[in-house]
């Protein structure tokens, strides 16, 4: 599906996916919150409805940031929607998985993400193979029911005609 959108009188489209195989599936991971809770994703995902931020290296985390504003906005507008932010490297041994998630608890300065945060120890080829992200350049922005279907997904920084694009995404899921 296409969705135009006029901004500044400037018209560009946007691609949105309606149909969820076209975009793969979340596969069935375990992660682990900044707070030290256990996750089995993607059914342990709060909401009916998740709005999922994969990075792949911590120069990324500006990308992610710049998608937190529209996050929380939209999860105090969708009572289904919740989101996660979900830094992912390869499995490692327990030593660096100890170093890893220091570091990222000590260089989170809002206490109300520990929960949000998830760290993925995966395959990173087959994880992003099965959600078709064809590469690390980028983070990945997904919507994620809790079956693993990905119902909408782009990359990258946010930007005006990707926060129509989801919002229309969440608005053909809330029917």
């Amino acid at each position: 599906m296409l969705v135009a959108c006029a901004l500044t009188g400037v018209f560009s489209l946007v691609t949105t996916h309606a149909a969820a195989t076209d975009m793969g599936h979340f596969p069935a991971v375990t992660a682990t919150s900044l707070n030290k809770t256990r996750f089995a994703l993607p059914s342990g995902f709060g909401g009916k409805i998740n709005l999922v931020m994969i990075s792949f290296a911590r120069e990324q985390q500006q990308q992610v940031d710049s998608w937190l504003p529209t996050a929380r906005q939209l999860e105090q507008q969708h009572a289904d929607l919740r989101y996660y932010e979900l830094p992912t490297t390869a499995r490692e041994n327990l030593l660096y998985r100890w170093w890893f998630n220091s570091a990222l608890r000590s260089n989170n300065t809002d206490p109300a993400l520990d929960g949000r945060i998830l760290t993925l120890y995966v395959s990173k080829g087959a994880f992003r193979q099965s959600l078709h992200i064809p590469n690390e350049k980028k983070i990945a922005v997904l919507l994620v029911d809790r079956s693993g279907n990905v119902l909408w997904q782009t990359e990258g920084n946010f930007t005006a005609d990707k926060g129509l694009a989801l919002t229309t995404a969440l608005a053909a899921n809330d029917k």
